[in-house]
């Protein structure tokens, strides 16, 4: 039977239904005893049928009632036998939590930092160690399972359940309840599972926060599930720039294949994300409030943070440089290109980086062709044969035989002297295969080999391409493609007023390289002399926007460059307004409600 609003259920008077998944049914109840307000989860009837569902239910829902944790949504009760049998199914009571789910959040507007995306998943990271030292393994950890209170505190909930439930993941359909986009390679091959299930997991909702998309996608959940298994997938750095080497390591370790090479414990993954936050400019400590404000006004808070990045980033550059460490600093400078690829402060340095390398390769070959040069010519010397000559002697003094030259011989200390009248000594040299009685010169210096490289980039038209310290060239519109010869490692840049410029080294022996430019996110402005409430539509979403102020419209590919927007005016006087406009990546468009 199914149970509705207004029902009570023991002591708790259930006042609307909020939300419902493929385990349960949430209500937004009241306690009567202690007049608060509190969720309650339903476990829908046929999970809730298995007693040794029930048992694993009631035994994880009492460890997990005893966590206190500031990221961990609060458990107050559960249904003992007795209140499941009168219900008609299971329950749990939990904190009500005014807010949205992860998943909702980024839906509604994707995540443009990387740094926003390491610091929610640290807020979880903080909450699973807190879990796992109490000896509780989460399994189920996804952007669903994550809220986002009103606030900006993260709270990760349903601890447990999917353990609870574990031999009732099948439905008698055989599909999965739930995304199997978040299992572990372990987790798919039915093999022991370990707390290194959940870093997996987390590394997957880092993975997804900072490329905005799963690493694992398919036509359905078996195609996924091979994915998974094969753990094959792109590269976070190469699918956002913006990542950089540090980040992208994290999550590379995170969701390696093998249990054994992932973090032995997430509390490792939360000291290497407070240390890329660290490096960031965010201090740990400052996380929770960072991200109080980032939710409470997400644009506002990314037009600060992308200012305060640059300045910290270029500043700590500088430093690494000073200090000698020119990997890190490169890598430092790297990620400032990535957020404002203009950067005249930036773009000097390296440059001039790159012209005391060209000047100190300059002055390493010039010296090794003086070095060449001048042992061609001792070997010269030595080849030619001394003619024959009778040396006399001054009067009442002796004559030594003349030394032998730059070590060819004894040395001249050692040198035995002959008397006057000995023969003189004539030195032959060993006749080369033309009879010269020459040594054969020394082979040329060996000249770097150079090699094509094909570079494919897309979005073409409108790109250009720049290798090394060259000039900048148009990738033909048509096919996207463009050949350079390189001799020696070079770093390419691919530019388009459209889209984020992206930039990769590139080595001799490389056969080809591609770039996937990333669309520049467009804005619409909705203007109006009269108050009114405004909604953006695209994509199938819709989101809030203030009158004269930018929204940013998302572009999820770089393949179409348009977007249809559709703006949404009301008034209580002059009713909807509604306008369609087409959008372009990195375009602004003021839209006035006049009918």
């Amino acid at each position: 039977m199914l149970i509705q609003v207004g029902e009570v259920l023991d002591k708790y008077e259930l006042l609307e239904r909020v939300g419902q998944g493929g385990m349960a049914v949430v209500y937004r109840g009241l306690d009567r005893s202690l007049k608060r307000v509190v969720a309650v989860k339903i476990l829908h009837k046929h999970l809730s049928d298995y007693q040794e569902a029930r048992d694993r239910f009631e035994r994880e829902a009492q460890a997990v009632a005893k966590l206190r944790h500031e990221n961990i949504l609060e458990i107050f009760d559960y249904s003992g036998a007795d209140a499941a049998a009168a219900a008609g199914s299971s329950y749990i009571v939990t904190e009500f939590i005014d807010g949205q789910t992860l998943k909702q959040v980024i839906t509604d507007r994707p995540i443009q930092f990387p740094e926003i995306g390491a610091m929610i998943v640290l807020q979880v990271s903080r909450a699973l160690a807190h879990a796992h030292a109490a000896g509780i393994l989460h399994r189920d950890v996804k952007p669903e399972n994550i809220m986002i209170r009103s606030d900006g505190v993260v709270k990760l909930m349903d601890f447990g359940i999917s353990h609870m439930l574990d031999l009732e993941r099948l439905t008698v359909t055989g599909q999965l309840l739930g995304s199997p986009a978040y299992m572990a390679p372990e987790h798919v091959e039915g093999r022991q599972l370990d707390f290194r299930t959940d870093v997996f997991a987390a590394g997957i909702v880092l993975y997804q926060l900072t490329v905005g998309k799963l690493p694992f996608e398919g036509k359905n959940p078996h195609e996924v599930l091979k994915r998974i298994a094969e753990c094959k997938f792109v590269d976070p750095r190469q699918a956002n720039p913006m990542i950089g080497n540090r980040l992208g390591r994290i999550i590379l370790r995170a969701m390696a294949a093998q249990p054994s090479d992932r973090y032995a414990a997430i509390g490792e993954m939360v000291i290497a994300l407070e240390g890329y936050l660290e490096e960031s400019g965010i201090a740990a400590d400052k996380v929770p409030g960072e991200l109080s404000r980032y939710f409470q006004a997400p644009v506002a808070y990314e037009q600060a943070l992308e200012t305060r990045l640059v300045d910290h980033l270029t500043t700590r550059g500088g430093k690494l440089l000073a200090e000698d460490q020119r990997s890190a600093a490169l890598d430092v400078f790297d990620r400032v290109l990535t957020i404002d690829p203009d950067n005249e402060k930036v773009l000097k340095i390296l440059d001039g980086i790159n012209r005391r390398r060209r000047i100190r390769t300059l002055a390493v070959a010039t010296l090794g062709v003086c070095v060449m040069g001048f042992c061609a010519y001792m070997i010269h010397r030595r080849s030619r044969p001394i003619d024959d000559e009778v040396v006399t002697a001054p009067p009442g003094g002796s004559v030594f035989e003349p030394r032998v030259r730059f070590g060819l011989g004894v040395p001249d200390e050692l040198a035995e002297p002959h008397p006057v009248d000995a023969a003189p000594v004539v030195v032959v040299a060993e006749p080369d295969a033309s009879g010269s009685g020459r040594v054969p010169a020394t082979d040329a210096p060996v000249e770097p080999v150079a090699s094509e490289i094909k570079i494919k980039v897309s979005p073409a038209k409108g790109s250009e391409v720049q290798v090394g310290d060259g000039a900048f060239a148009a990738v033909p519109a048509d096919d996207g493609w463009i050949a350079r010869s390189i001799d020696k490692e070079v770093v390419v840049r691919v530019r388009n007023a459209c889209c984020a410029t992206k930039e990769q080294i590139v080595r001799p022996g490389m056969a080809e390289v591609s770039f996937l430019l990333e669309f520049k996110p467009g804005s619409v402005t909705p203007k109006c002399d009269q108050p009114a409430d405004v909604k953006i539509k695209y994509d199938g979403k819709e989101q809030v926007a203030n009158l004269n102020q930018k929204s940013p419209v998302f572009f999820e590919s770089s393949v179409l460059d348009i977007k249809p927007v559709t703006v949404e005016f009301f008034n209580k006087d002059t009713g909807i307004v509604t306008k369609k406009i087409d959008v372009r990546p990195g375009q602004s468009v003021d839209v006035t409600c006049a009918p």
